[in-house]
């Protein structure tokens, strides 16, 4: 139940699976970390393209499994979904395309942890191939005042299992380590057991990432703000990388 809640409260940034599948036309060979329920893999499946995802949490793996059973098996092609750690893995094939989407990447703790999976990402792609991330912007939360409170409204309201579920949330920010521990409170209206999600994110700042891409042998093609393809900014509300493995 934990991971199907976890999916219906995530579900991806208006317009990211339109800006991944414009991303991967022509690529035969796309790899996914963090692949969570599946729900980007389901929309870039192609009858022609091979397609792996990697997730550690086995909640969501299982998840992914059934839903990915759902795309139909004239379109599906080559679908796989392995339990793997994006810091360290090492596949028998090189892709054209590694996606690391929405905030994956903030899931990493420290410098050393994400240069480990920008790393396995460029083992895992063909000479010129591209790495496409995408996380929220974090310079203006870093340099903003830390919230007084948390809005003591739900954030979200959602069914699931016959129940209507409110979603509340509460955030903790540590700026000094970059650090941000949000909680995710699940309370059926009819009734019963409350849930808990607890993520944690260890946020990097844009000109971060950037080093950490050049250090782990990536050129910048280039950084969008939003996924309509407009010029990264300091303001801009997300940051979306693309770098081609040199």
């Amino acid at each position: 139940m934990i991971a199907e809640l976890y999916a219906l409260t995530h579900r991806g940034n208006p317009g990211d699976l339109a800006f991944y599948r414009k991303a991967c036309r022509g690529a035969q060979r796309v790899l996914e970390l963090g692949s969570g329920s599946g729900r980007l893999l389901a929309g870039l499946a192609l009858a022609k393209r091979r397609l792996v995802g990697l997730e550690l949490d086995a909640e969501l793996l299982a998840l992914a499994k059934r839903n990915l059973r759902a795309v139909p098996p004239s379109q599906r092609g080559a679908l796989t979904v392995l339990r793997a750690d994006m810091r360290d893995f090492v596949l028998p094939e090189r892709f054209e395309r590694v996606l690391l989407p929405y905030n994956a990447l903030f899931c990493l703790f420290g410098k050393r942890a994400a240069l480990a999976c920008f790393r396995a990402a460029h083992r895992a792609l063909e000479p010129g191939g591209k790495l496409i991330l995408d996380v929220w912007n974090a310079d203006p939360f870093h340099r903003e005042p830390a919230p007084t409170a948390d809005d003591p409204a739900p954030v979200a309201s959602l069914s699931y299992a016959g129940r209507t579920w409110d979603v509340f949330e509460r955030s903790r920010v540590r700026r000094a380590q970059q650090r941000l521990d949000v909680n995710y409170t699940y309370v059926p209206r009819e009734g019963g057991r409350v849930h808990q999600i607890p993520i944690a994110q260890r946020y990097f700042l844009p000109a971060e990432i950037s080093a950490l891409l050049r250090q782990a042998g990536f050129a910048l093609e280039a950084r969008y703000g939003d996924f309509s393809g407009r010029r990264f900014g300091p303001r801009s509300p997300q940051l979306i990388v693309l770098a081609r493995a040199i």
